[in-house]
């Protein structure tokens, strides 16, 4: 496997860890580096993971399809953002699908290794136990955020929930969000032109302005 260790070190979870450690610690968690092409899926919804993937190019989604078919997204993934960590951890089917939005790289490692550790002990893997927990704690946080969204009636309540939480998240009333017009609207759960309705009448209100993922909140 030939892989950019400086690159693969800007993911969290290899914080910490020395460049000649990296390698040794890929080896141990028989860690493969695939190319998939756009609208691929990568771990399939009731499969049972025994590994977990780092996004290192490309953007990925994680979506659920109800049985109309209708598909709600419930996150994004972006360049060194790691996923199905949990679920194949744990052993259980996954409840969901990882597909491919463009043309990515990711690297896919054995998660039974984490927590069965090669016998020498390496301090390396201790750390690599500790940047997963900090890792899964921040997901717990952005669920807990989305559910707060959810948990709104209306539309115009969903949308300015999920902008101030973007706001706060930023440090600033002006940003950009990961979704597009179609991507906010299926991790909202609510429909695409209700959603451009209400984006509408709030930039008609003086509350917000936006151009396509740039928002600035006024009020």
């Amino acid at each position: 496997m030939i892989v950019n260790l400086n690159k693969i070190k800007k993911c969290k979870l290899f914080n910490r860890i020395k460049e000649d450690e990296l390698e040794a610690l890929l080896s141990c968690l028989n860690a493969k580096l695939i190319k998939y092409d756009k609208n691929i899926t990568i771990f399939e919804e009731g499969k049972v993971l025994h590994s977990f993937g780092v996004v290192l190019s490309g953007k990925l989604q994680v979506v659920q399809y109800d049985f109309s078919g209708n598909r709600s997204v419930l996150n994004l993934l972006e360049p060194f953002q790691i996923f199905g960590e949990a679920f194949s951890y744990v052993g259980t089917n996954f409840p969901m699908n990882v597909e491919t939005i463009e043309k990515s790289e990711v690297l896919i490692m054995n998660s039974t290794k984490i927590s069965n550790p090669c016998e020498n002990g390496c301090k390396f893997h201790k750390q690599l136990i500790n940047n997963l927990l900090h890792i899964l704690a921040h997901k717990n946080v952005n669920l807990t955020q989305k559910i707060e969204c959810m948990a709104k009636r209306t539309t115009r309540e969903k949308l300015l929930t999920f902008l101030s939480i973007e706001a706060v998240k930023n440090n600033s009333k002006e940003f950009e969000i990961s979704y597009d017009r179609q991507g906010l609207a299926d991790y909202l759960g609510v429909e695409r032109s209700a959603m451009s309705a209400e984006l509408s009448r709030l930039r008609q209100e003086g509350i917000l302005d936006s151009n396509k993922n740039k928002f600035k909140l006024l009020k």
